[in-house]
């Protein structure tokens, strides 16, 4: 309606006019809703989107202590979102077992290969993880897992001491926290007939390392 005919028009005919003009603003809002709602719900489809499947990752069935040469109760498997999947997770059981701790396991934890030390060093290649502890328990601060020692009986009134293995892999150490009144444990690697030797040693008479 233009100016001139709102001027001529008739009251009725300007209540009309009027009407329509807020039915089509009326129009207008309810079709910028819908079409809002419609962006919200593509929104939403598009962000949240078919759950990701998890990644199946290999990680401690129960505590585990340093030292522990893993076996099929000690490992579980387990799927995780991929981002909280760690750089260098094992996927399966035949990746860990046989293989020494370097460091304690907490039950759930995944297992990367950053926990072990090289390769297995336990079962299989007759290298089992012997444990010992030192007659000076400081000596031990100095050991760290790869570290190759000599183990050495301490020297006697008597007697020199005498070296027990030489160039011996140190497999884990005890960690501050949990070390006893007798000192830490250190695990060191050796061949099984020498293994129970060096340990039964360890109990009946002091023993040291010597770095290498």
């Amino acid at each position: 309606m233009t100016p001139k005919d709102r001027l001529s028009a008739r009251p009725h005919d300007r209540i009309a006019a009027l009407f329509r003009a807020r039915r089509g603003v009326l129009l207008l809002r309810r079709s910028a809703a819908v079409a809002l709602l419609l962006l919200a719900a593509a929104l939403a489809v598009q962000h949240h989107g078919p759950p990701q499947a998890g990644v199946p990752v290999l990680v401690a069935a129960r505590d585990l202590p340093p030292g522990r040469a893993l076996s099929e109760v000690d490992v579980t498997r387990r799927e995780l979102p991929v981002e909280l999947v760690p750089d260098g997770a094992l996927r399966d059981s035949p990746a860990a077992l046989g293989r020494v701790l370097s460091a304690a396991a907490r039950r759930g934890e995944p297992l990367t290969d950053a926990r072990f030390n090289g390769p297995t060093a336990a079962s299989g290649g007759g290298t089992v993880s012997a444990p010992i502890r030192l007659a000076d328990p400081e000596v031990a601060d100095f050991l760290a897992p790869g570290r190759r020692v000599d183990i050495v009986t301490a020297a006697a009134r008597s007697e020199g001491g005498s070296v027990l293995a030489e160039n011996t892999p140190v497999i884990a150490v005890q960690p501050e926290q949990d070390r006893r009144d007798q000192g830490r444990l250190v695990f060191v690697g050796l061949p099984e007939r020498l293994a129970g030797e060096v340990a039964a040693a360890s109990l009946n008479q002091t023993v040291t390392v010597t770095l290498r």
